[in-house]
């Protein structure tokens, strides 16, 4: 009888993942506890199930609820930085629509 693989996603809560940052069709899945988990799910797959996620790049999407603040350096360079530290930059033609969804005007870099 010929085995047959069988890829089984790994269970994790929503609101512990902090962000996600895509590779091609693969994604990275950042955990509260500074666990790291592959997926072979894209960023828009976990996107359109979980809506209260905000796509700030092509390639990251983060759960404002980890989000510490995020600055504007120019019209088209933003970052924002998350509660473990880490600064994840921002889609030039997104940061209108993050300054919307972040609540609030963001600090400008001095």
């Amino acid at each position: 009888m010929p085995q047959v693989a069988v890829q089984t996603q790994p269970a994790f809560d929503p609101s512990q993942v902090m962000y996600l940052a895509g590779d091609v069709n693969y994604c990275f899945i950042y955990l509260k506890g500074g666990k790291q988990i592959l997926s072979s799910r894209t960023l828009k797959w976990y996107h359109q199930r979980w809506p209260q996620f905000i796509r700030i790049h092509k390639g990251y999407l983060v759960n404002p609820a980890y989000v510490r603040r995020w600055m504007i350096i120019s019209p088209v360079l933003a970052f924002t930085i998350m509660t473990d530290g880490v600064s994840l930059s921002v889609g030039r033609r997104r940061i209108a629509a993050i300054s919307n969804q972040l609540a609030g005007p963001a600090p400008l870099a001095s």
